[in-house]
């Protein structure tokens, strides 16, 4: 297939970022153990730390997808940096401007509050926000990328903090294991509150998760790291049995029907493009040539991508087009993410507790907000730097 020209797109000046090298991605920034040691919250008489953070996000299983788009990030910059291909400084700007509206940072004052507050230096910051615009430019050649520029687990270490915070992920992991443990101290309080009973099981889960994340935890001691391990596998076993009493057919159904229309069921076939010019192409081969999406991942080189979600989850300024189309029709270009998307909706249908997936977003809205009561009615966070006592 041949590719057309993309749009360009002239980009806002952010007037407080002068261009910085790409190379030096943790300069400024507290080293990542260092970070660890941090209070993040108290529950039930007990402190715990960024590192527990950390470790819960090992254990729910949630930290593998974290590191994958922080090795995706730097292996585009090793490449960028290597061949000579970093973006535009006008492209980084436009990413900066887009990171700041999106948290409120509007004034150089709140960004520097910001930086302060977080411990990040401008050129960690703005190094992060270069290799977002290097995946979005470089989807299609992840895989070989990784294969070629993987980066060592002391690039890994040096980026994380950055990464962690920027992407909104360590807050992700904060939120998470806050309502578990929460969950946890309300169905149990006398045996969340004693850590020699909880850290009496689960060592052998404890030490094959040390294992598989050893990279991460070098340098900390063995002993205290199994310990915390066990305590977090321990906080997850009881919210699972908490949770299982309160989640029911009856309560399942219950926020099925609340969320009807948005749990719509869209099945579909999807091609993304970086280039929007390679997207019309291939609506041309779909409309007028008649060749398959199958026919036109073939030809573009290009990963089809087959989904069963929700229209919900479309970008709101779609939702209406994907609503209304009729099975094999045609959808884009459509811009999400930085990506040009051709989609081919290929089912649609009401949201039923037989379906597994509508089934799963069921329980999940349920736990959220179970886990968001017990938060409220038992996390309790002071200032970091807050001497603590696990």
């Amino acid at each position: 297939m041949s590719a057309r020209g993309a749009a360009s797109h002239a980009a806002p000046n952010t007037g407080a970022t002068a261009p910085i090298s790409a190379t030096s991605p943790s300069v400024g920034t507290r080293p990542l153990q260092a970070f660890w040691q941090e209070y993040a919250f108290s529950l039930g008489g007990i402190d715990f730390l960024q590192v527990d953070v950390a470790l819960a996000a090992m254990v729910f299983g949630e930290w593998a997808r974290f590191e994958r788009g922080l090795a995706e990030g730097l292996a585009c910059m090793t490449r960028a940096t290597t061949e000579g291909l970093l973006p535009a400084q006008a492209l980084i700007d436009e990413a900066a401007v887009a990171f700041r509206y999106e948290r409120d940072l509007i004034s150089g004052t709140d960004i520097s509050a910001w930086l302060e507050r977080t411990g990040l230096s401008t050129e960690s910051w703005m190094a992060s926000i270069t290799r977002g615009v290097l995946r979005q430019q470089w989807g299609d050649e992840i895989e070989a990328l990784l294969d070629r520029y993987g980066p060592s687990p002391r690039q890994l270490a040096a980026a994380a903090l950055a990464e962690g915070v920027c992407s909104g992920l360590f807050d992700e992991f904060e939120r998470s294991f806050v309502g578990q443990a929460a969950i946890a101290f309300e169905s149990d309080q006398s045996r969340f509150q004693s850590r020699a009973q909880m850290s009496a099981s689960h060592a052998d889960a404890a030490a094959r998760l040390a294992r598989q994340h050893a990279h991460w935890l070098e340098g900390r001691p063995t002993g205290d790291t199994l310990a915390r391990l066990r305590v977090i596998l321990e906080i997850q076993g009881l919210a699972r049995a908490a949770t299982a009493t309160v989640v029911d057919e009856t309560s399942l159904r219950q926020v099925i029907d609340a969320n009807r229309l948005e749990w719509v069921v869209i099945d579909a076939d999807t091609l993304s493009f970086a280039d929007e010019g390679a997207a019309r192409e291939a609506v041309l081969c779909l409309t007028e040539d008649r060749l398959s999406m199958a026919d036109v991942a073939g030809l573009s080189r290009h990963p089809m991508i087959r989904t069963h979600g929700f229209l919900g989850d479309v970008p709101a300024e779609y939702r209406h087009r994907v609503l209304a189309a009729e099975p094999g029709e045609v959808i884009g270009p459509l811009l999400v993410d930085g990506r040009f998307q051709v989609t081919i909706v290929t089912g649609r249908t009401g949201p039923t507790l037989a379906d597994g997936h509508v089934a799963a977003r069921a329980r999940t809205v349920l736990v959220e907000h179970l886990a968001r009561r017990a938060a409220r009615d038992h996390v309790r966070r002071r200032p970091q730097n807050h001497s603590n006592d696990t």
